[in-house]
């Protein structure tokens, strides 16, 4: 059976290569690492002579971590830094502390490190409080992201910043107290959500049990929560030519990253209903097919004594 949305926990193996074709067919790469680093916040530190303290939840392999550490460096030069890291992949976690060693400007950092899932990692809760909590690409793969967001909200000190980057799609806009939902018809965030219409026999579980999480999502979370936040997007290009070349297994991997669903290839109907769909909302240039995943930045400060 098809199962929409389930790729990275059906096929671990096959997300993590289709996650790799997927940036590689990012045609601006630059322009989305400018655009997070450009809205990821910089904490101060709380007191005087204390340091600055980051929870990164789902770290991968360190590279946008590693970037977030410099950026507080760079400008808090003289403050200590402490990261704690949760990732669930012993793979991923020795990436990153190779990556450490490698980088001589992060000597400074105290890392401490936990192979954890997310759920595990909150229900041994230390009472630690951060400056910064951080979830980058990440939400799609947890098991309750409502629940995650709270937990790192709680972990928050005063002051302190909760981060958030995944795609757009579904957002929300609020007067006064009547909530009102739309889609946001583009790209990568909206064909996830066109899929729950369109195959509703396939799916045994609610979407939001899936990695079917857009920004829309985490900003209902937040406002039923009470937190106030800010918003910013970008509109990243993918070449999704490969994916219309019938024996491609770079194609295959491709659509199967965008639509989060494992092998949809061997599936004819899902197949031609999601090529359909991209090559309507794409552009063509020279012999790209340039497909849009936009992507949103979410941050909320915490200030309890107001």
């Amino acid at each position: 059976m098809l199962k929409v949305g389930r790729l990275i926990n059906d096929a671990p193996l096959r997300w993590s290569a289709a996650y790799k074709e997927f940036y590689r067919a990012v045609v601006e790469l630059r322009l989305y690492d400018e655009f997070w680093q450009k809205n990821v916040p910089i904490p101060t530190p709380r007191r005087e002579g204390t340091g600055v303290r980051v929870l990164s939840i789902g770290s991968g392999s360190g590279e946008v971590d590693s970037a977030i550490l410099r950026k507080i460096m760079q400008n808090q030069s003289s403050v200590n830094l402490y990261s704690r890291v949760v990732e669930p992949s012993a793979e991923r976690l020795r990436d990153f502390k190779d990556l450490v060693q490698q980088d001589t400007s992060l000597s400074t950092v105290k890392f401490d490190w936990r192979q954890q899932t997310v759920e595990e990692y909150f229900s041994e809760s230390d009472g630690a409080k951060f400056d910064l909590a951080h979830a980058i690409q990440v939400l799609y793969h947890v098991q309750d992201h409502h629940a995650t967001l709270r937990n790192m909200w709680e972990q928050l000190a005063d002051g302190g910043y909760l981060f958030a980057l995944l795609l757009s799609g579904m957002l929300t806009k609020t007067n006064h107290q009547h909530t009102r939902i739309f889609a946001d018809k583009i790209g990568q965030g909206e064909l996830q959500h066109e899929m729950w219409k369109w195959f509703p026999h396939e799916n045994d579980r609610d979407r939001l049990q899936t990695s079917h999480i857009t920004s829309g999502d985490v900003t209902r979370s937040l406002e039923s929560m009470g937190i106030s936040y800010v918003i910013a997007e970008v509109d990243v290009d993918i070449n999704i030519a490969e994916c219309y070349k019938e024996d491609s297994e770079t194609g295959r991997l491709l659509l199967d990253f965008l639509t989060q669903t494992s092998n949809v290839h061997a599936h004819p109907k899902m197949r031609s209903a999601v090529l359909e769909y991209c090559l309507r909302n794409s552009s063509m240039v020279d012999d790209k097919v340039l497909f849009k995943a936009r992507n949103a930045a979410i941050t909320a400060r915490k200030n309890t004594k107001k």
